[in-house]
């Protein structure tokens, strides 16, 4: 054989070597942009509406987010304390609210499993940051959540206990992935007290209720190991003066926390010592009566 020839089949070879296909990447490994992300869900009108009722639609396996999509894009922690830790719930794309004139994503999601069902509010970035989560529905028991969201953009969250009590908060969501209470309505009765983050976890040092009388500084995880969520209901002078402040402080330090309101100049300043909690306040008034403020020091309570 020739040198031409046998040189023709050495370059020959190594081309086809070069340009041998590269092994195709399978859809597990595919790494989805926030864009591919937000095509998996419908777009949503507004107004929508998803009641404890419409928990109750089962929703076909097929149209789940697959185990990827969810380990990419949903929080880990966005099941907690809803489902039980063993559970491994389905997750359903029920819409998405692009507005235009805001810097964030409304993302809804549905949660599926045996002990039941649940809807959840996310925000995100228009990049794709992920901001915030909020459970918005839930059938669970005697307690029914649903939620609203308008043209507005606001977001009613109902609660009802049982079959007369019915409570409406509307909050405003914020580009940090917040939600500020701006109104409530409730046909509560007035002796009673309702906690709005009661059944969330408490597993944090600090976590639990403080009393003062029949004044309570409830006191629940947060997002993070920096953040808290937190409820304040009191009435002094046989209810001449009332307030109630509910919202998500960060710890400063090992003791003590702060919470800034977005909406106001409001400042709530959090000190905790073994088995109480401090509050003092600036410029809350427009949560409560000009006659009183939020401060004094709590006792807490066993669960």
């Amino acid at each position: 054989m020739s040198r031409l020839l046998l040189l023709a089949l050495a370059i020959g070879f190594m081309t086809a070597c070069k340009s041998k296909p590269k092994q195709a990447v399978t859809e597990e490994e595919q790494v989805l942009s926030y864009p591919d992300f937000r095509r998996l869900f419908p777009v949503a009108p507004l107004t929508y509406r998803w009641d404890a009722d419409s928990l109750n639609r089962r929703l076909p396996d097929s149209t789940a987010l697959k185990a990827k999509v969810v380990k990419q894009f949903l929080p880990d922690t966005l099941a907690k304390g809803v489902f039980a830790a063993a559970e491994k719930p389905k997750f359903f794309p029920l819409g998405v609210i692009q507005p235009a004139t805001e810097k964030f994503d409304i993302v809804l999601v549905e949660g599926s499993a045996r002990s039941g069902d649940a809807a959840w509010m996310l925000l995100y970035s228009k990049t794709g940051e992920f901001l915030g989560r909020h459970l918005v529905a839930r059938n669970k028991g005697g307690k029914r959540m649903g939620f609203t969201i308008d043209k507005k953009l606001n977001i009613k969250v109902t609660t009802e206990t049982g079959a007369k009590s019915t409570r409406e908060d509307v909050y405003a969501a914020s580009s940090d992935g917040s939600l500020a209470l701006i109104l409530t309505n409730s046909n509560e009765p007035v002796d009673g007290l309702y906690n709005p983050i009661d059944t969330l976890p408490r597993k944090h040092k600090f976590s639990g209720n403080y009393w003062s009388g029949d004044n309570i500084v409830s006191i629940r995880d947060g997002e993070t190991p920096k953040e808290f969520l937190f409820f304040i209901h009191f009435s002094r002078d046989k209810g001449a003066c009332t307030g109630e402040l509910d919202g998500t402080g960060r710890f400063t330090s090992a003791t003590t926390g702060q919470f800034r309101d977005k909406q106001s100049a409001c400042i709530m300043d959090f000190k905790f010592s073994s088995g109480r909690v401090t509050i003092r306040e600036t410029g809350c008034g427009a949560y409560r009566d000009i006659k009183c403020m939020f401060e004094g020091t709590f006792v807490r309570k066993k669960k």
